[in-house]
């Protein structure tokens, strides 16, 4: 058995897979922008020689749209969209509480300046059943989006209570960050979809996380939902049968 990033144990063949899905996205893509980057910085400079401002115009759009590429290419890695589709699902019984606070110290030491993240599962729950990498990669969506959609001085907290009915466990995500306007909420899950405020942001992506995050929901039987109120937060619950069901 082989252990991916977070934590998660994969037999040597899916962990070889995966790796290769990674490899080619991190080498075959990322290598000619780290070749590109830095032509394009020293002509920007002048390092290569004196410009026009028409020159520099075009120079600065091909820059614009490399950091935009690198940014795609890390949203790809960063929502785990290949590993999950390289890696077969493999059932098990999983503590869920253990799943939130592994989940939430992965999210924190993958940011610089996040707001404080609360974890909390009520005491007597029942285990999940489902595949360990593909729950905790879908809850790490969830929460990163929180995460990065609220300030520092802000909160999330994300917690596991009994579902709505018998043999159901409900995992709620909150925060108290930007919120999302009411003509965007039916589309928050679409593949590809990315908000205003994500698109008036200073980072890129594809619009993966929460479409990768409902994906594999649904595949265990489950349900995800969003609610939310422009400045005042967001509430992502998730539904999912328990191993005793």
């Amino acid at each position: 058995m082989e252990t991916l990033p977070d934590g998660a144990s994969v037999s040597r063949d899916d962990a070889a897979a995966a790796a290769e899905a990674q490899s080619f996205v991190r080498h075959e893509l990322r290598s000619p922008l780290a070749v590109i980057q830095p032509v394009l910085g020293m002509l920007l400079d002048g390092t290569a020689g004196p410009l026009d401002d028409k020159q520099l115009g075009y120079l600065r759009m091909l820059e614009r749209s490399v950091a935009r590429l690198t940014g795609m290419i890390a949203s790809v890695v960063e929502t785990g969209w290949l590993e999950v589709a390289a890696i077969p699902a493999r059932p098990e019984a999983i503590d869920v509480g253990e799943l939130l606070r592994g989940t939430a110290a992965d999210v924190r030491s993958s940011l610089e300046v996040a707001p404080r993240v609360a974890v909390h599962a009520a005491d007597g729950l029942p285990a999940l059943r489902g595949d360990r990498y593909r729950l905790g990669r879908a809850l790490r969506n969830v929460l990163l989006n929180a995460c990065t959609c609220t300030p520092p001085e802000g909160r999330v907290d994300l917690r596991a209570e009994p579902g709505s009915r018998p043999g159901r466990l409900a995992v709620v995500c909150e925060d108290t960050g930007c919120g999302v306007p009411p003509d965007e909420l039916a589309r928050v899950f679409e593949l590809g979809f990315r908000g205003e405020a994500a698109r008036a942001s200073a980072t890129y992506g594809l619009g993966l996380g929460l479409s990768v995050a409902r994906e594999i929901v649904e595949e265990h039987g489950g349900s995800i939902w969003l609610e939310s109120s422009v400045g005042e937060g967001t509430r992502v619950s998730i539904d999912l049968p328990a191993a005793s069901a």
